[in-house]
């Protein structure tokens, strides 16, 4: 009689505790108010400035402030495709394929992300392993204008 009447007893007091919990959310501490979204503004505009770095040919700077935005969200997929973009054209392939690889593990393996190695394995001279790539990355956006450029045009080089 004693241990039925324990169990339901024990059941209650370790409910009570959870009763009063909250989810992060309720409690207010993640939601996409005024500091999310000024965050999100920051790493915007670092992306932004990696680009234009980019453009300007100043990979250099596209790879630090491309480190910039990382280190402030090191699941930022934008950021780790654009460190990837600018590590190959700074020889520093290893470090690309890294990047790459980080993108996939959080993007998934996508056409823009498989397009961009295709471009890492023709800056090393290995046309065949970009063409396969950029086959790939049609397979996987096919309706991607850059995508279909690249892999028409590779298509015939050497």
């Amino acid at each position: 009689m004693d241990r039925l009447f324990f169990l339901p007893a024990f059941a209650l007091l370790l409910a009570l505790p959870l009763s009063a919990c909250s989810t992060a959310f309720e409690d207010g501490l993640i939601d996409d108010g005024p500091e999310y979204s000024q965050f999100a503004s920051q790493q915007a505009t670092l992306r932004n400035r990696a680009k234009a770095a980019f453009r300007q040919s100043d990979f250099a700077g596209a790879e630090r402030t491309f480190r910039a935005a990382l280190a402030k969200d090191p699941l930022d997929p934008e950021a780790w495709l654009g460190f990837a973009a600018a590590s190959d054209r700074l020889g520093r392939f290893e470090v690309a394929d890294k990047a790459y690889a980080q993108v996939i593990a959080i993007a998934g393996r996508r056409g823009e992300v498989v397009n961009n190695m295709g471009w890492s394995q023709w800056h090393r001279g290995n046309h065949a392993a970009a063409k396969l790539l950029f086959a790939e990355a049609l397979t996987l956006a096919p309706g991607n204008p850059v995508i279909v450029a690249n892999a028409s045009a590779k298509s015939s080089e050497s």
